[in-house]
């Protein structure tokens, strides 16, 4: 049978994918002053000017992870539709889980936002005008409903919401942590869904 080969294009978003999923990990482990274009080229497998290409210069490159980092959460995190229907606290709680296994299938997410957010940088700031504060309109409009159908606590809204990333996120901030210090495996399946319940517990429980 014959495998056809893949165009020349199609070679060249492939490499274009891995050098950003390299770079997330390296600038989500590292931080942006510590991380180099040759060291991102070299754990390709590519020539160093193939980023420069592709990229331009490491602001840009951090610029292209960030946005393909957001682009993957609004694919595998969709907020519910709430244009014909009022929130329900079957949405958030769908939602909370569905956020939790995103955090623990790319924890580079979280630990990008945490290296930037300890000194703040325009990076940052792009990053939360671009993304961030649309995404969190959404989710904000849907807390706020949720909180006047459902008796939703009455707490601020938007420190609901970072009370809940802080939650979601954590054991995947410290996976290995919990590891050393308690052989605690945070993301076997079992683990993961066991949290998601915790946090759903936590949040909904009044």
């Amino acid at each position: 049978m014959h495998v056809p080969r893949a165009t020349k294009q199609e070679r060249s978003e492939q490499t274009r994918a891995q050098i950003l999923e390299i770079a997330l990990e390296e600038f989500s482990a590292h931080g942006f002053e510590a991380v180099s274009l040759r060291g991102i080229a070299e754990q390709a497998g590519v020539n160093h000017a193939m980023i420069r290409y592709h990229f331009g210069n490491k602001e840009a490159l951090w610029k292209e992870s960030a946005s393909y980092l957001f682009q993957r959460l609004q694919v595998e995190v969709p907020p519910p539709d709430l244009s014909s229907r009022p929130a329900d606290l079957d949405d958030l709680k769908e939602y909370v889980r569905n956020y939790v296994r995103y955090c623990a299938r790319h924890p580079e997410h979280a630990r990008l936002m945490v290296q930037e957010s300890i000194t703040g940088s325009e990076r940052l700031k792009w990053v939360a005008e671009t993304f961030i504060r649309p995404s969190h309109e959404g989710v904000l409009k849907m807390i706020t409903l949720a909180q006047q159908a459902n008796g939703l606590a009455k707490i601020d809204p938007l420190m609901l919401l970072y009370m809940i990333v802080s939650v979601v996120q954590m054991p995947y901030l410290l996976t290995a942590e919990l590891k050393y210090t308690h052989d605690r495996d945070a993301l076997t399946p079992e683990a993961i869904e066991a949290h998601a319940d915790a946090v759903i517990w936590m949040v909904f429980r009044a």
